[in-house]
């Protein structure tokens, strides 16, 4: 049954209050995206309305519809309606503008057989840091989001690329309240002392650029289908494990390049090993958590990642370049051929915790799993 139909009432509400901030609206792409995504609660075609998002460029950035497909353990077929409303800002969005135009330069070098690399990306892949001062529905359940890269219809990826959303306050807040004071427990001293905010947000942008990279539409048995289709309920947990360690993998590349400084290299992989444990904390059903078991545990059998005598968790800085790159292409390979069985194996192996983290995780129990937004100024207002 479409949503259109069983929640007809909710969303022909949902829709006039669209309508009535397009009106308002001096900003016409702000204009043009509401009155699609109002049209779009009614026919339930999300095409027009996902172009329109694509192409906003307004001081208010809004994030309104179903997208995520997490909710759903039977296929990952079927979104929840999720809602984000961000100011844009614009200095820190100028900032890291420059990585746009090293996309298709990192998906020329990706570490797979060369046939399952995209010759040309979508020729728009706009960046948006951004202050959330509202979320709602799918957007403010469980985990906060730390950023998004929407949408997720593979028509527009092919056509326009994809949208990177960074949510810097909700990010400064996870750092400050959380990662540091994990890293500070969980890594050993000569880690934890480069664990930096800068890294961790470097990396989650980075972590968003790459779910526009690899393979997305693809062909099974001479068939065209997409990653999401063949690799079913597992494809959250694969996508999220390829963004995270590809997205590390990039990171390298650019340093190499000269585009990032040297200075930082190890400071990337130092804060995304105290964010693993953050990560892990999520709970068993959580596809972050589930990808990020899988990757902690792919990097410590390589010996890129190992418990030190005093119990803690280190980088060996000799071997986690190639671990990155070789965990990168087995991700990405089984993406590319759509292989399910082979998924569902290599996940059921490596999805667990062992126990010297869980030692480690067990000693963060006071320490919040994560952030829990309050909106002030929304919460102010009148209810309409």
């Amino acid at each position: 049954m479409p949503y259109s139909l069983e929640y007809q009432s909710e969303l022909v509400t949902a829709a006039g209050y669209l309508r009535e901030a397009a009106a308002l609206t001096g900003q016409p792409t702000l204009r043009s995206f509401l009155e699609k995504r109002a049209a779009a609660f009614a026919s339930n075609d999300y095409y027009a309305s996902d172009v329109a998002w694509m192409d906003l460029a307004s001081t208010i950035e809004p994030t309104i519809g179903p997208y995520e497909v997490y909710e759903d353990y039977w296929f990952n077929y079927k979104a929840a309606f999720e809602a984000f409303i961000t100011v844009v800002d614009a200095a820190e969005t100028a900032k890291l503008g420059r990585f746009n135009g090293e996309l298709q330069g990192l998906e020329d070098r990706l570490p797979i057989d060369k046939r399952f690399r995209r010759a040309k990306l979508g020729a728009y892949a706009p960046l948006r840091v951004v202050n959330v001062v509202f979320s709602a529905g799918d957007g403010n359940a469980g985990v906060q989001a730390a950023a998004y890269n929407l949408p997720n219809d593979e028509r527009v990826v092919a056509e326009k690329g994809s949208k990177r959303i960074m949510l810097r306050n909700y990010q400064k807040a996870k750092f400050e309240k959380v990662l540091a004071p994990i890293g500070a427990r969980v890594l050993a001293p000569a880690d934890a002392a480069l664990v930096d905010f800068d890294s961790f947000f470097t990396h989650a942008l980075m972590h968003e650029l790459m779910h526009g990279l690899g393979p997305q539409t693809i062909e099974v048995g001479g068939r065209a289908t997409t990653v999401r289709q063949e690799l079913k309920e597992l494809n959250g947990l694969l996508e999220e494990a390829k963004a995270d360690v590809s997205g590390l993998w990039a990171l390298q590349q650019l340093v190499d390049k000269g585009v990032l400084p040297k200075a930082q290299e190890r400071g990337f992989y130092v804060t995304f090993l105290a964010s693993t444990l953050r990560t892990l904390r999520f709970g068993a059903t959580e596809a972050h958590a589930r990808g990020m078991a899988l990757q902690l545990n792919y990097l410590m059998d390589a010996g890129a990642v190992h418990v030190d005598a005093g119990g803690r968790l280190a980088v060996d800085f000799g071997k986690v370049r190639a671990a990155v790159a070789g965990l990168t292409h087995e991700i990405m390979t089984v993406q590319a051929t759509g292989d399910y069985a082979k998924a569902r194996d290599w996940i059921g192996r490596m999805q667990v915790i062992r126990p010297e983290i869980q030692r480690l995780i067990d000693t963060l129990t006071d320490l919040p799993v994560d952030i829990r937004p309050e909106f002030v100024t929304a919460n102010s207002l009148d209810p309409p």
